[in-house]
């Protein structure tokens, strides 16, 4: 018999190869949809803009204070009431099915945007301001305040602010290995940080003006994970069902810039997890520390790309790691 060492090495490279394969399959049968809700600041009605905002327009990023495109949007989803989900809400969207029909069919209360892809291959897109011009002729509002994922020290405790986050909806129908990849947009510099859920939240009411995050992620030896890792929990969500801690697949990870510590940068700006075909992923994405909480105007263009594993290869590595073989890996996808 194979002794143990040899056999790994050979379905490493079976695998390896098997992947590589696949990753190398063409995108011309792949096709990514970006949806976008047309809502700015406390919900304003932005559908139909054509003021481009990194060429100095008015917009989120705060180039006129007190313009109806100033401000980022992470109130509620229809600034003042929950979605329907049924294309009777009061939000309006882009690349839906219809003008008020949100992502997924969301009924919940905050949504920023939705991505997808289809045909069986991966694929590859961008969520940003400039996309949803590209695609349907305005822009949509996609900024998030400096300090939203984790802030300046604004006094003894560092966290994130909840109504300054973006939040967006992930689908696939293929199982493989996602990519997040933020850049600033609009603005001379900025780090993102992520928070990764599996599922899709029906809080209809929940408490925006709140910290989160708080003492998470930014000194060694902090908790990594903790209650207030959910931006709807703590306090956040008071309608509804929020996304269990449980359910993050993959978050950024910081400690304290005063100190010298290796993981000061861990999946800033650039973030991996594992997305099973069929399944909603809840993406929150925030400023990290470029600002204080009430800091806004961080403007991102989000890289989304996703290379596909057969499930073959997801279920022989199981075995293999059920049999001692080879190391079982977390789902969870941090770095």
């Amino acid at each position: 018999m194979m002794k143990k060492t040899k056999l790994a090495h050979a379905v490493a490279c079976s695998l390896a190869g098997t992947v590589l394969s696949f990753g190398a399959i063409s995108n011309a049968s792949a096709a990514v949809t970006t949806m976008y809700n047309m809502s700015s600041g406390a919900g304003v009605d932005v559908y139909g803009n054509t003021v481009d905002p990194v060429a100095g327009g008015q917009w989120g990023y705060g180039n006129t204070a007190g313009s109806k495109y100033s401000g980022t949007d992470g109130w509620t989803n229809g600034g003042v009431a929950p979605s329907v989900g049924d294309g009777t809400g009061a939000t309006k969207w882009v690349g839906t099915t219809g003008l008020n029909n949100t992502p997924f069919g969301y009924t919940g209360a905050h949504m920023n945007w939705g991505f997808e892809i289809t045909g069986g291959a991966g694929g590859n897109g961008t969520i940003s301001t400039l996309d949803s011009f590209a695609r349907y002729g305005m822009y949509a509002d996609i900024d998030v305040a400096k300090g939203a994922w984790s802030a300046n020290n604004t006094g003894a405790v560092f966290g994130g602010w909840r109504h300054d986050l973006d939040v967006g909806l992930f689908k696939s129908d293929t199982t493989g290995l996602v990519t997040l990849s933020a850049t600033a947009l609009g603005v001379p510099s900025a780090n993102f940080g992520f928070t990764v859920f599996q599922g899709m939240d029906t809080v209809t009411d929940y408490n925006h003006h709140g910290q989160w995050n708080n003492s998470n992620n930014w000194y060694p030896g902090a908790p990594l994970l903790a209650s207030n890792s959910s931006p709807y929990a703590a306090g956040g969500a008071t309608a509804g069902t929020a996304l269990p801690t449980s359910a993050i697949v993959a978050y950024s990870i910081g400690d304290n810039p005063t100190t010298t510590a290796v993981n000061e940068a861990a999946n800033l700006n650039t973030i991996q997890f594992n997305a099973v075909a069929g399944q909603y992923y809840t993406i929150f994405i925030g400023g990290y520390r470029n600002g204080d909480w009430g800091t806004t105007n961080a403007g991102y263009s989000l890289q989304i790309s996703q290379v596909p594993v057969p499930a073959a290869v997801w279920l022989l590595g199981s075995a293999l790691a059920g049999m001692g073989i080879i190391g079982r890996r977390r789902d969870k996808v941090t770095g």
